[in-house]
């Protein structure tokens, strides 16, 4: 686990312990996804600037809704997801669908 601060605009940081689960890839990716110390998760857009915009979230089905309704699902918030879903059971539980 490591610690993090999110500089946001306009109102209060993010402080919070724990980990990177889903980035959209490459060397400074815009979108961020953390799971806590305490088991809740974290979205971050605009990662890669000073301050970003970012809130935190219970489940994982939160933070996709604040994806859709921030800057709606582009490729880079999907590739976000994807890897959350390697990293997480609950983002792979809401982003797969399973048929039997």
């Amino acid at each position: 686990m490591e610690h993090y601060t999110i500089e946001r605009t306009g109102i209060p940081n993010l402080d919070f312990d724990g980990e990177i689960i889903g980035t959209s890839g490459g060397p400074s990716p815009s979108v961020k996804i953390y799971r806590t110390k305490g088991l809740e998760y974290v979205a971050q857009l605009d990662a890669n600037l000073k301050f970003s915009k970012a809130q935190h979230f219970d489940k994982p089905d939160g933070v996709v809704l604040y994806f859709r309704s921030m800057v709606g699902l582009t490729q880079d918030c999907e590739n976000a997801i994807e890897d959350a879903t390697s990293h997480d059971d609950g983002f792979k539980a809401i982003w797969n669908e399973r048929v039997n």
